[in-house]
């Protein structure tokens, strides 16, 4: 297989992760970043990867196929567009932008978009949708994901940070449309952005909930998915999944039974979307799907 050439733009925290797995997967080529002193850091060490500061000027100078826009939302639809026009595919961080209407006219080019949703990329998802029938009819689906993470300066929330991962968790399993919303969340460092958020969300036959912060110092990220034969937990950081059912249930005794499966190796979901990216025939998620996805997120955002 040919490796594509590609090009980050972004070498911060999650930049990083890009720039490795892209450095393994394909023929990475450069990386722009407007900091000069985060754009060093980032190639000094990556044998033939040019650096640039400004986007135009690589794409003007470097033959590409493919790249990576991990920078603030605010500015990914200006730096998509430019990309795009070039005919270079695109993989596109979450939450994709601040505003969905931005990215409407991303879909008239003939080139591959594609949104970064790390989690469906993680192996315990993709368990937890084969096993699903064996839970029947799901009632409630509840999702909790915290981290030391806040992002303020992106200007934007815990809930198009954090949450945002959930929502689309949720939609891939329950695939009938949003009823109804409702939002309790809480500025706990100013009054601008919102720190915490438990978000309700009504399916009609079924009931979900998301559970946000980005302020208590640890890491946490699991779902539960409760149905009519039992129920199954997930946890994301490590990888295992719990499927709980119940036992003789007429009986004088009913039991529950819980059956854990457990990875032997852990596997980056991001090294798994960017060779999707890449070079699978069909991408895992679309940009209508993105933006869908989106303009949920900032309803419930300004509700």
């Amino acid at each position: 297989m040919k490796k594509k050439r590609t090009a980050v733009i972004g070498a911060g925290w999650f930049g990083k992760a890009h720039i490795r797995n892209f450095y393994e997967l394909s023929k990475l080529v450069a990386v722009c970043d407007t900091n000069k002193e985060t754009l060093y850091r980032a190639i000094q060490h990556l044998e033939g990867v040019n650096g640039y500061y400004n986007v135009d000027e690589l794409i003007k100078n470097e033959n590409i196929d493919a790249a990576s826009v991990v920078i603030p939302p605010k500015e990914i639809p200006s730096i998509s567009k430019k990309l795009a026009s070039a005919g270079i595919d695109i993989l596109m961080e979450k939450p994709l932008a601040l505003d969905w209407r931005e990215l409407i006219n991303l879909k008239s080019y003939d080139v591959r978009i594609m949104p970064g949703f790390i989690e469906l990329f993680n192996p315990v998802f993709e368990k937890l949708l084969s096993h699903l029938p064996e839970i029947g009819e799901i009632y409630t689906i509840s999702s909790k994901r915290v981290g030391l993470y806040p992002r303020r300066e992106w200007h934007m929330g815990v809930i198009l940070d954090l949450s945002f991962h959930d929502l689309y968790l949720q939609q891939r399993i329950i695939k009938s449309e949003i009823i109804k919303t409702k939002c309790f969340k809480r500025c706990f460092k100013d009054n601008v952005y919102a720190d915490a958020a438990f978000i309700i969300l009504d399916y009609g036959n079924a009931i979900g909930q998301i559970e946000s912060n980005w302020l208590t110092p640890s890491k946490f990220r699991r779902m539960h998915v409760n149905g009519e034969f039992g129920g199954i937990i997930v946890d994301f950081l490590t990888q295992k999944m719990v499927i709980r059912k119940g036992i003789d249930l007429l009986g004088d005794r009913p039991l529950s039974k819980a059956v854990e499966y457990e990875p032997l190796t852990i596997e980056e979901p991001l090294r798994r979307e960017i060779y999707n990216f890449l070079y699978e025939k069909e991408a895992k998620v679309t940009l209508e799907e993105g933006i869908k996805i989106l303009e949920l997120a900032l309803k419930i955002v300004n509700n």
